[in-house]
């Protein structure tokens, strides 16, 4: 296997994704390598490559950026703080680093959103959207939901959510929503009263106002919290797909921790 191989399933497999225009690319290294292992995680950092390294791992496939932009695509990256070392750590090492966001991101039951709605539990879908689900709420008020997410959460090193909202308001229909992309009112026109958010995909000074003054309540996570129960099926899916190749997940999880 080469690691252009990896690259051709995700076209023939992401009939969705505009590939003239997406970040689903190889970030650096050579695409004709022979592959030796492959390391799946969320985000290609530094002590992640460092791992995959030990591993015996030469291909790493991550859903988010490696050089600290979304569109990590032109020389300019480098010239941003630690850039040029994780350059160099990369190519010391012969990695080549592919990128499945937007392929993943809509992978029907085992992408993103719908692997985050199942993670928490949530059984009774009564909507979706192209970023979103809806689903019957396991719990009647806004504090047992919020609960109920930071158990499903603890093991992703955040043992706790944030809450905007009273906590007895009553619901009954809740909103997942993953990554950068909260689309709160086509989540609120899908039915929802709830909505489970990420910090990266909302702003408090306008999220937040929007969600107090209009009663809509939030639920919020970390980013890579919302999306790491993906990134575990993306590597069993990889590992199915290219079963004489070892693949490992690389576990990541919430990178903050809150002080009290």
């Amino acid at each position: 296997m080469k690691a252009i191989d990896m690259k051709n399933h995700m076209m023939k497999a992401g009939t969705w994704v505009n590939w003239d225009d997406t970040v689903d690319r190889f970030i650096i290294g050579d695409p004709e390598t022979e592959v030796k292992g492959i390391a799946v995680a969320w985000q290609s950092r530094t002590a992640a490559l460092k791992k995959a390294v030990e591993m015996g791992c030469n291909l790493f496939v991550t859903h988010e950026p490696t050089f600290y932009r979304h569109r990590d695509n032109d020389e300019n990256v480098f010239k941003q703080p630690h850039a040029e070392e994780k350059r160099k750590l990369i190519e010391d090492n012969g990695l080549v680093i592919f990128r499945c966001h937007d392929v993943w991101d809509q992978m029907p039951k085992i992408g993103i959103v719908d692997s985050w709605g199942e993670h928490l539990g949530f059984t009774e879908k009564v909507a979706s959207g192209k970023f979103h689900n809806v689903y019957k709420s396991p719990k009647s008020t806004l504090k047992e939901l919020a609960k109920l997410v930071a158990g499903a959460t603890s093991y992703l090193n955040q043992p706790y959510v944030e809450m905007v909202g009273k906590p007895d308001k009553k619901v009954a229909k809740v909103a997942v929503g993953c990554g950068a992309i909260t689309e709160y009112y086509l989540m609120k026109q899908s039915g929802a009263d709830v909505i489970i958010a990420t910090d990266d995909g909302m702003r408090y000074w306008y999220s937040g106002a929007w969600a107090v003054e209009s009663g809509m309540p939030l639920i919020v996570v970390n980013h890579a919290t919302a999306e790491e129960p993906g990134l575990k099926k993306l590597a069993a899916y990889i590992g199915e797909q290219f079963p004489e190749i070892k693949t490992k997940f690389i576990a990541q999880g919430c990178m903050y921790k809150v002080v009290i």
